[in-house]
């Protein structure tokens, strides 16, 4: 049997020998990244379902003896386009990330580059110099990664360098916790009955583990002022202990594969999927009813999820005098409640402002950008605030709101980013 294995690892490249199995410890380890997230929350979330999403696809569909190469390079295929966050080390200019974030690294166009890149950086230490497929598995973990961000609201440039339009359908949240469990916890089940003599110690602790993150999540959401009761957190506490231990009832979870099991987590994935695109498209709707009732020119909308539940959703309705930022149940079919944002009407400095060289660059990345002026302490203060970051707390400053100081003759003499 040792033979057998020494003889499988010496098939594999040794860049990806380090850990025999960091691919069934990245999705157990993950549980206890989520509440350590802190102000970083949305990015490791998003990038934490990312790898887990590739490693429940190759765990899905390859036989388990293959398993070892294909699940590491989709996993790393799947986290790799992310990497683009550390332009915000190499630049301490405060819109690298608007600017970068999604770009090159998440455009379908430049996919077939990056990967046949990564395929032949990883064939060196591959004694088979297997490189066409290295260069397919990194290719459809990236596919994967960037499809997931498509789905989202934050905007994606799938087709840079070519064309720098960010593109969004508004499906799911950008840090979708429900999305991070139905791909997390079919693999952890699968890894709780893989081994008949550890299997309650295992599912012991993977079920206070994933508890534990479901307490961190809602000790976030209170910080945040989200609609996250505790009830609700213990309910999904007790549905994770239903889930871990049901396999059990007769000993039937440890005959089923953990292909079989991941399988049922592809599938889930996409009904929840498809479940989000149509609550999209029902909330699409009750926006598109609310911009009739206006009797106004609409210049553009967009209805976007709201956590912690696809329930809830946030409409945007722009017109040529502000925004109307609506708050949409889709259980409640009483008329939805709403606030408007006046914009500032047209003056000298916010035509100096909006000729500012990063003004631009901040207007080009806003979906929905509210324009605000004052005057205060001998300056023209002028502020660009991205209406879709906007959440439900009252006693801190919006947030992604870029703004610009200018002197009286409306020369820019200051300019600051605030993200939070």
């Amino acid at each position: 049997m040792e033979e057998n294995k020494a003889t499988e690892r010496s098939s594999l490249p040794e860049c990806f020998l380090a850990a025999d199995t960091w691919e069934e410890v990245l999705p157990f380890a993950s549980v206890f990244l989520v509440p350590a997230a802190g102000p970083d929350f949305n990015r490791i979330v998003d990038t934490i379902t990312h790898g887990i999403a590739g490693a429940l696809l190759a765990k899905a569909f390859v036989p388990e003896r293959e398993s070892r190469l294909v699940a590491r390079a989709i996993t790393l295929g799947a986290v790799l386009p992310d990497t683009d966050f550390f332009a915000n080390f190499v630049s301490n200019h405060p819109l690298i990330h608007a600017e970068f974030h999604r770009s090159i690294t998440h455009s379908f166009l430049m996919l077939p580059v990056w990967a046949l890149l990564l395929g032949g950086l990883t064939c060196r230490w591959d004694d088979r110099r297997r490189w066409l497929l290295l260069s397919s598995l990194y290719g459809a973990g990236l596919a994967l990664h960037i499809c997931l961000d498509l789905i989202t609201s934050y905007g994606t440039m799938i087709l840079s360098p070519w064309g720098w339009d960010r593109f969004a359908w508004d499906i799911t949240f950008f840090a979708d916790l429900t999305l991070t469990a139905v791909v997390l916890l079919p693999q952890l089940i699968a890894w709780v009955y893989s081994t008949p003599d550890r299997a309650a110690q295992r599912g012991l602790i993977a079920w206070v583990s994933v508890s534990l993150a479901g307490a961190g999540v809602a000790w976030l959401a209170a910080a945040l002022q989200l609609p996250l009761p505790p009830s609700a957190v213990m309910a999904a506490s007790a549905l994770m202990a239903v889930l871990f231990l049901a396999p059990a009832l007769g000993g039937w979870g440890f005959r089923v594969r953990r292909a079989t099991y991941c399988r049922a987590g592809v599938a889930a994935r996409l009904v929840y999927l498809g479940l989000c695109a149509m609550a999209h498209e029902s909330a699409l709707a009750r926006v598109d009813a609310f911009a009739r009732s206006l009797g106004a020119t609409v210049e553009r909308r967009a209805a976007l999820p709201a956590p912690p539940s696809l329930r809830w959703w946030s409409g945007l309705v722009e017109t040529p005098t502000g925004i109307y930022r609506i708050a949409i149940h889709l259980f409640d079919a009483s008329p939805p409640t709403y606030r408007f944002f006046p914009h500032a009407k047209k003056n000298f400095y916010l035509e100096k402002a909006e000729a500012f060289p990063d003004a631009q660059t901040f207007l080009w990345f806003a979906r929905f950008p509210w324009v605000t002026y004052r005057e205060e302490n001998g300056f023209h203060i002028v502020e660009y605030t991205d209406l879709q970051f906007l959440g439900v707390r009252r006693d801190r400053n919006f947030p992604w709101t870029f703004r610009v100081f200018l002197d009286p003759k409306g020369q820019v003499v200051n300019s600051t980013l605030l993200r939070r």
